[in-house]
């Protein structure tokens, strides 16, 4: 059993356990191997394996249903992420458009990148990617949100360590990292429905 496969297991429990049934419930049932497949063959290069075990544990969730993962983000199933890469290629054309612009202004990194996968997104416009690009970032989550003051910033070493980290924050009701000045802190809401929110909390100190 995965590492993800693990973690995931401990956060259904937790959610169970809390009566916090409602998000699970929107979550899709696994996607079929065949299903990845048709993934990976619409996708220039490897799907990294994180992600292909978290597909085999649910095939994300409807549009903004099922909003378990920090931040209120919601992962796509497989149909939405074959966009993933098209939405990529926009994005940078954008970005290049309005740096030749304003050259002056547009000093920011790239905000896309060809090699970057969204793999889940939030009601406001955020968005999660896994970053497939070889050597030391490669698995990392980034975060993009355009109307924040980081565009683009990683949040977690790789999908494993994210879903490792939620289990182990809900289990002890610590914070969970999130970056070096904020952390996700989880609470439940008593709805109705209940429902989880991770909410972002300031490090003191």
């Amino acid at each position: 059993m995965s590492d993800v496969v693990q973690a995931w297991s401990r956060i259904e429990s937790w959610l169970r356990q809390h009566q916090c049934t409602n998000a699970l419930s929107g979550l899709r049932p696994p996607a079929s191997e065949e299903a990845v497949q048709s993934l990976q063959d619409a996708i220039a290069y490897p799907l990294h394996p994180h992600l292909v075990q978290w597909l085999g544990i649910h095939d994300g969730a409807p549009l903004y249903d099922a909003p378990v993962w920090p931040g209120g983000h919601v992962p796509y199933d497989v149909e939405g992420l074959k966009g993933g890469p098209e939405y990529m290629e926009e994005m940078l054309e954008e970005f290049d458009e309005q740096r030749e612009e304003d050259p002056e202004h547009w000093i920011l990194d790239p905000w896309a990148d060809p090699l970057w996968l969204p793999i889940a997104g939030t009601q406001t416009g955020q968005s999660l990617l896994i970053d497939h690009r070889p050597g030391d970032t490669y698995g990392n989550i980034i975060e993009l949100d355009y109307e924040g003051s980081e565009v683009t910033a990683v949040r977690w070493k790789d999908l494993g360590e994210m879903v490792r980290m939620m289990a182990e924050s809900l289990d002890s009701g610590s914070p969970m990292p999130y970056s070096p000045h904020y952390s996700r802190v989880p609470q439940l809401d008593e709805g109705p429905p209940r429902h989880l929110n991770w909410t972002l909390e300031k490090i003191q100190g």
